[in-house]
């Protein structure tokens, strides 16, 4: 299964301020997001983005996107989700239940924790980033410290009308 690594971070690789917020994202990465997930079919998140996102409003939900598989990874195998979403305990379980729905792609989309787990276990093929023309000084990390390494070739750059570059890398292995 090809895994995508998609996310929108400022300039300075941060996807959240330290509380947790992203306002500093813009709609056009929200658009971007959504598009991608109904090409691929489906996304992977964490138990912290999965929470957080339900707190948005005015069109910002996971909710919104019907027809779009949505697996929330987390340790607690108890953890209580919507109707509409599969619970993961791991990015191999995650991996496992989309491949089982026929799935040939996956989107992965954070957050920190999330990110570094797949790293860490060698599973992504591809890293896609949308970077916004923003610095947060203070924040959450692309990746949460931990001990693992990426190799990446640059593959593509696109600049959107708004700002926005998008960087496309391959994950060599």
């Amino acid at each position: 299964m090809k895994v995508t690594l998609y996310m929108a971070t400022s300039l300075n690789g941060m996807i959240a301020t330290e509380t947790g917020d992203e306002e500093f994202l813009s709609h056009e990465n929200w658009e971007m997001f959504c598009e991608l997930a109904r090409e691929v079919g489906n996304f992977i998140v964490g138990r912290k983005t999965y929470e957080a996102v339900k707190k948005w409003d005015g069109g910002y939900n996971f909710d919104d996107l019907i027809g779009v598989e949505k697996i929330v990874i987390s340790q607690d195998r108890n953890f209580k989700l919507d109707g509409g979403y599969t619970l993961a305990n791991s990015p191999q379980d995650a991996l496992a239940k989309l491949s089982e729905k026929g799935f040939e792609r996956a989107l992965v989309t954070g957050g920190a924790s999330i990110n570094s787990s797949f790293a860490k276990t060698n599973l992504l093929d591809e890293i896609m980033l949308n970077l916004e023309p923003v610095f947060v000084g203070k924040g959450i990390p692309l990746f949460a410290p931990e001990n693992f390494k990426v190799n990446i070739k640059l593959v593509s750059v696109k600049k959107s009308g708004r700002g926005i570059v998008t960087l496309k890398y391959e994950v060599l292995k």
